[in-house]
């Protein structure tokens, strides 16, 4: 902040690069301009104080955060579609979660602190990460050096939630330390901690320990606990990194511990010696998940390559207890068992510059390998079996570069993906890039849109007297077409410099798989996972980005439909059904006082959708429903003292107080669907950030 010309940069939010597709390649001939890629800087995330990776991705054009405040889980949605079809990679290799790898990721047990750099890959990516990256991908790069010998970053941030504060029972409490040391030109050895301590919305709740007396009477009104579970996270992270001419090498450990508490809105109350004993059976999730990877890449003659090794252990265990509200202790614990393991073992290598003499022509030849096992007994429901799963991938891919003119380049990549519970399956991809001259470059990208069921998807069974929803095993993969393309200008004027991208997307997906409402005994039908016929998607984007001098903005249009029509469903609607999203910031740097001004907008239109509700007969027929429309506004202030050794920011999120949208598509009977309310944030909030950076 220091600089005019730096401090432009600091405020980049989602510009788009003509970069290397992730560092996977960087070393390959896999091109600069191969994909559309937003990326989101070190700087920007210091701006916004973001720590988890839900903070910071609020206000892309094409991506949603979807949380779900009853199990503490956030998720997002690309282009319409869901986490189940975005891989999130942490430097190139899948991250294993309680749903599995790579997708559907819990994005608020993402850390920041180690992170260089967040790249959002847009696109059929199935070829490069397999099935499952149907919308993109987005990879999170890590540090792997620093300037100088040493380099201690120690930082601690407070938060209110919506209006709730105090220092340990309301509010967001951070802390953290990384510590990077070069102990030689070329080693790098770093080590890090997090502490994120969320105490949970109470919003109109009254906490774990409120019950309420009237007259003579415990009353149970429904008001005790959170609005938003409390959970507290732990992050370990460490590395070893090795460079040489020609080669690199480095080793990377993590640890990650969450505590989620779920604290029963209803009481239970009995007289005991002429006492009232009020208790609450109340549960604990704590999930930890340990990850170790070891990549190198190097010069091998005239090729390159790249080898990349991950092992990771997810669990989850459940704890269920009686707590005596009354006395404010556990009493009794019920369950205590291990319901979630998972254990991955990944493997992914490239041979790239295979034929580099050639002027013409290129080749990339690959594998990966994925062996997951483990086991989900929450996704057993009220069965007395616990399922156990073993998924493993065995696959090759390969991608050409072919150049037949000097502005022309051409892929066409091919994968062979060998799932071990369906049959083998060619993936593929043809991406294409024209530069019309050096400010202007055409991009496309047509590849295939496959993806394999989830484990939920397949074995989840929850069936009650109130309850009957069921995964499905015959479940088939879907299939279909992703079309992509991306028109970006940049212009230079004197001391203006504008980012002009236009996208285009279009999916075509066969089989798409969806709870769907069918006929059953229970009175309100059933629910199963069901392969619908067709799912389209069809929208365009305007992304524009200035800077000027000592100020940055952007702003951004998107427009998405949905189509979608059920096998056998005759009447089923299956016209597109759109949205309007806009984003748009503004920063602006002040060097002599070191400091940065920044704001984000996110509007997010109103939300139409076709759902299944049950007739009188019990057949279902299709309503157009429909969520409100709501808007995220966020400011900071990020002032440096010291030759920048001590920064403080200071902010609001959610100004505009969003804590819950009203909504008409949800099920309902014939009579047409009762009015819903969405969570969706938890209020205005304001957050505090003191960090100090020592480098010698």
């Amino acid at each position: 902040m220091g600089q005019s010309g730096a401090d432009t940069t600091s405020v980049k939010v989602n510009e788009l690069q003509e970069v290397v597709v992730t560092d996977q390649f960087r070393r390959g001939n896999v091109p600069a301009k191969l994909f559309p890629v937003s990326r989101i800087d070190r700087q920007t995330i210091d701006n916004i104080a973001g720590n988890t990776l839900a903070d910071v991705l609020h206000y892309s054009l094409n991506i949603n955060v979807v949380p779900d405040p009853q199990s503490g889980r956030s998720t997002i949605r690309m282009f319409g579609l869901d986490g189940d079809y975005v891989k999130i990679l942490i430097d190139n290799i899948p991250l294993v979660s309680d749903n599995g790898y790579g997708n559907n990721i819990d994005v608020t047990q993402i850390n920041l602190d180690d992170v260089e750099r967040i790249e959002v890959v847009e696109g059929a990516m199935g070829v490069l990460y397999g099935d499952n990256a149907v919308a993109g991908v987005i990879n999170i790069v890590t540090r792997k050096g620093t300037e100088g010998k040493w380099k201690i970053r120690a930082a601690l941030q407070e938060e209110t939630v919506g209006g709730e504060y105090d220092w340990s029972e309301q509010g967001r409490h951070i802390q953290s330390l990384n510590i990077g040391h070069n102990l030689t030109d070329r080693l790098y050895v770093s080590a890090g901690f997090n502490r994120n301590d969320f105490q949970g919305f109470f919003n109109n709740y009254r906490g774990k320990d409120y019950f309420k007396v009237q007259g003579s009477s415990v009353v149970n009104d429904g008001l005790r606990g959170h609005e938003w579970y409390p959970k507290e996270q732990l992050n370990l992270t460490g590395g070893v990194y090795y460079t040489a001419p020609g080669m690199s090498l480095y080793y990377k450990f993590g640890y990650f511990d969450e505590v989620l508490d779920v604290y029963n809105h209803a009481i239970n109350a009995r007289v005991e010696n002429s006492n009232y004993r009020i208790t609450a059976n109340d549960r604990q999730y704590s999930s930890s998940r340990f990850m170790h990877q070891l990549y190198a890449d190097g010069n091998l003659y005239h090729m390159n390559y790249m080898l990349s090794l991950s092992f990771q252990k997810q669990e989850r265990d459940n704890r269920n207890y009686v707590y005596d509200v009354g006395e404010r202790r556990e009493q009794e614990v019920i369950t205590d068992i291990k319901d979630q393991s998972s254990n991955l073992l990944f493997s992914k290598g490239t041979l790239s510059r295979i034929f580099s003499g050639s002027g013409f022509f290129d080749l990339t030849m690959g594998y990966e390998l994925t062996n997951q096992r483990g086991y989900d007994a929450s996704a057993s429901g009220y069965s007395s079996d616990i399922v156990e799963n073993r998924l493993e991938n065995y696959d090759v891919f390969t991608s050409l570069h072919i150049t037949p003119a000097a502005r022309f380049s051409l892929y066409p990549g091919v994968r062979l993906n060998n799932n071990s519970m369906y049959d083998n399956h060619w993936i593929w991809s043809v991406t294409a890039a024209y530069e019309f001259k050096k400010d202007l470059t055409l991009r496309s990208v047509l590849g295939s849109a496959y993806k394999t069921p989830t484990f939920e998807q397949l074995f989840y069974y929850f069936v009650d007297a109130n309850h009957n929803i069921q995964g499905n095993p015959d479940l088939k993969p879907e299939d279909g077409i992703s079309a992509l393309l991306a028109l970006e200008k940049e212009s230079e004027l004197k001391d203006v410099r504008l980012i002009n991208a236009f996208k285009g997307f279009y999916y075509d997906i066969r089989d798409k798989i969806n709870l769907t409402l069918v006929n059953g005994d229970n009175s309100s039908g059933s629910f199963r996972y069901m392969n619908l016929d067709r799912h389209r998607i069809l929208g365009a984007s305007l992304e524009n980005t200035l800077y000027y001098n000592r100020w940055s903005a952007t702003l951004g249009l998107g427009y998405t439909g949905i189509s979608q029509q059920a096998s056998g469903e005759t009447d089923m609607r299956d016209d597109y059904l759109f949205t309007y999203t806009a984003n748009a910031s503004v920063g602006y740097t002040i060097p002599s006082i070191h400091t940065t001004f920044f704001a984000q907008l996110k509007y997010n239109g109103k939300q139409p959708q076709y759902v299944q509700q049950a007739t009188d007969a019990g057949d279902p027929v299709y309503v157009k429903g429909e969520q409100d429309a709501f808007t995220w506004l966020d400011a900071s202030v990020r002032r440096s003292f010291f030759d920048r050794q001590l920064e403080l920011t200071a902010g609001a999120r959610n100004l505009l107080d969003v804590v819950s949208v009203n909504t008409t598509a949800i099920a309902g009977s014939a009579h047409g669907a009762p009015p819903g309310n969405i969570l969706l944030g938890y209020g205005r909030s304001f957050y505090l950030k003191l960090l100090y950076n020592f480098k010698i």
